[in-house]
């Protein structure tokens, strides 16, 4: 299950240790730079908006959950037809 984070007021932060490709640390850095941000508040910002995007699509998911139906017969042959 996906842990989606709820606004709920001013957090205490945690400090994380990870690894990253230099590249996406040079371009995050000069993104952050460019934003007047500090990496820091960068890198949650762009957490932040990717764990919002997710939501949106399990939301999408949710609500179209069983909108087509299909038999099993027209199911086997949609999956077998090696055309795709």
């Amino acid at each position: 299950m996906l842990y989606i984070l709820e606004n709920r007021g001013k957090l205490m932060k945690k400090k994380i240790g990870t690894i990253l490709d230099e590249d996406i640390l040079f371009a995050a850095k000069h993104m952050a730079l460019l934003q007047r941000k500090t990496l820091s508040e960068f890198l949650e910002d762009a957490i932040r908006t990717y764990l919002e995007m997710q939501k949106e699509n399990l939301n999408i998911s949710d609500e179209t959950k069983g909108v087509m139906r299909i038999s099993p017969g027209s199911l086997r042959k949609v999956m077998e037809d090696e055309s795709y």
